[in-house]
């Protein structure tokens, strides 16, 4: 008699991220490794048949970091909202985080693109509330931890500075800029200047004290020696004292490039001049502005006239266009988006109130709830049969995303049929804002500005539009 059959689920293959993180500090002083890490996860993933999608070395980077701040990180989790990950593999909470705050904000993506983490080295439950209260227990010592640590860590380079030693971590790129490490008869590491990169640094140094200008001591190093070497990076070594021969206090810590005189003459005296002209610098609309190629939310910045270096102006550009990621390289004036403002922005809202008005009164399509609970179970039953190996990757990760894409779609649907509430626009009208707006404080006026507006539109350098906070 023949044996009955019974339904057999395939070997279930998750795609797993590999997450490995060390900072400098750590490495210094514990000799923890990126590669130890990378192999043990590697073994692990082999030995549970799980299938690596990429390996993410957050290198140079504490914990204790804001996410926003962690590059590696923030690419994780764009891989992760694109449906690329099942699970995060670390080996230690510790690796993945110490800040409990930021550890709740990057789980709340983790559970709603339903990816999980998992410790290798440790066993950890996020399923049950005992279990999540322990990962906070562990998050709150490791945070303890982390500072204890960074007071010793503190400790232990303030030894090395007082004695004169090399406190320096990372490779040669992290080093300060045309000085080296170099052991003495004594077998210490002392400061010493890079015979490869010291005649760059004071030719530098020399235009700096002759000419007064570090933009243009820069640009002539870079065209003299064939260098490549942002201005940024150029002030960062102006601004350094490390190049007087002092070094936190410590004096004669290095040989020095350039006199103590020299240094505060140009750089403190720069530093004061600035401050007493501007203690407190106001943008009036960031955040409100968005990049018309990248949509990217534009940065503050400010800008001196090349005839009078002593006037300065406000203005806004896309970041991303420096990384060349981004093909929108101007710079909107702050003068010029506050006078468009200043004479366009009551027609603005009066037209916006009409059109809210107009629509109150359409009929208007009911809201996409029960749509939103339809594609939420097609998500949950796609991930099931992807489980039981009964669908491709490349067939899952599509059907994934176009699930996604529809779920965003009807939400955005449904936050549209909603009742929009135009009374406080009107009370904002009312008010007749602009007879007091030349009285108001710069803070007072980005306040302002900050409560009627959302959003401004813009196109290549024009302003086209604003979009009204409710």
């Amino acid at each position: 008699m023949p044996k009955k059959q019974t339904n057999v689920i395939p070997f279930q293959i998750l795609r797993v991220a590999l997450y490995i993180r060390v900072s400098t500090e750590e490495q210094a002083l514990h000799g923890i490794s990126l590669i130890a890490q990378e192999d043990a996860l590697c073994r692990y993933a082999r030995e549970h048949g799980y299938k690596v999608v990429d390996i993410y070395r957050d290198e140079g980077n504490s914990a204790r970091k804001p996410v926003m701040k962690r590059p590696v990180m923030l690419q994780l989790l764009e891989d992760v909202k694109a449906g690329k990950i099942d699970r995060i593999l670390f080996t230690k909470l510790d690796r993945w985080f110490r800040n409990v705050r930021e550890y709740h904000n990057v789980q709340e993506i983790l559970e709603a693109h339903n990816v999980t983490w998992q410790a290798t080295l440790e066993d950890y439950d996020t399923l049950s509330a005992n279990g999540r209260l322990r990962v906070n227990i562990m998050l709150s010592v490791n945070e303890s931890e982390s500072d204890r640590d960074s007071e010793r860590i503190k400790f232990v380079f303030e030894g090395k500075r007082q004695r004169r030693e090399w406190c320096f971590t990372g490779g040669p790129g992290q080093w300060p800029y045309g000085y080296m490490p170099q052991e003495d008869e004594d077998g210490i590491k002392r400061c010493v200047k890079n015979p490869e990169t010291a005649p760059i640094v004071q030719d530098f140094w020399d235009y700096v004290v002759k000419y007064n200008s570090v933009r243009k001591a820069g640009m002539y190093c870079c065209e003299k020696y064939g260098i490549t070497r942002n201005y940024r990076s150029w002030m960062v070594t102006a601004k350094n004292e490390l190049y007087t021969g002092t070094f936190r206090d410590v004096e004669d810590y290095c040989p020095a490039y350039v006199s103590r005189a020299d240094w505060e003459r140009i750089i403190l005296g720069h530093q004061i001049i600035k401050k007493t002209q501007s203690p407190d610098r106001v943008y009036l609309f960031t955040g409100l502005i968005r990049c018309p190629d990248c949509g990217n939310t534009m940065k503050a910045t400010f800008k001196t006239y090349p005839n009078d270096r002593s006037l300065e102006y406000n203005g806004y550009r896309c970041n991303n266009a420096k990384l060349h990621t981004c093909t929108f390289r101007h710079q909107l004036s702050e003068r010029k988006i506050e006078k468009y403002l200043l004479e366009n922005i009551v027609g603005e809202i009066e037209s916006y109130i009409t059109e809210a008005e107009i629509h109150q009164k359409e009929k208007r399509p009911k809201p996409k709830v029960q749509d939103i609970m339809v594609l939420n179970e097609q998500l949950r039953r796609l991930n099931v049969i992807y489980i039981a190996g009964n669908i491709g990757d490349e067939d899952y990760a599509a059907e994934t995303k176009r699930i996604k894409s529809a779920i965003e779609k009807a939400k955005q649907e449904t936050a549209e049929s909603r009742p929009v509430n135009v009374e406080g626009l009107k009370r904002f009208l009312a008010s007749d804002f602009l007879s007091v707006y030349g009285t108001l404080t710069k803070e007072d006026q980005r306040r302002l500005w900050r409560s009627i507006i959302e959003e401004i539109y813009i196109e290549n350098t024009t302003i086209t539009g604003i979009k009204p906070r409710l």
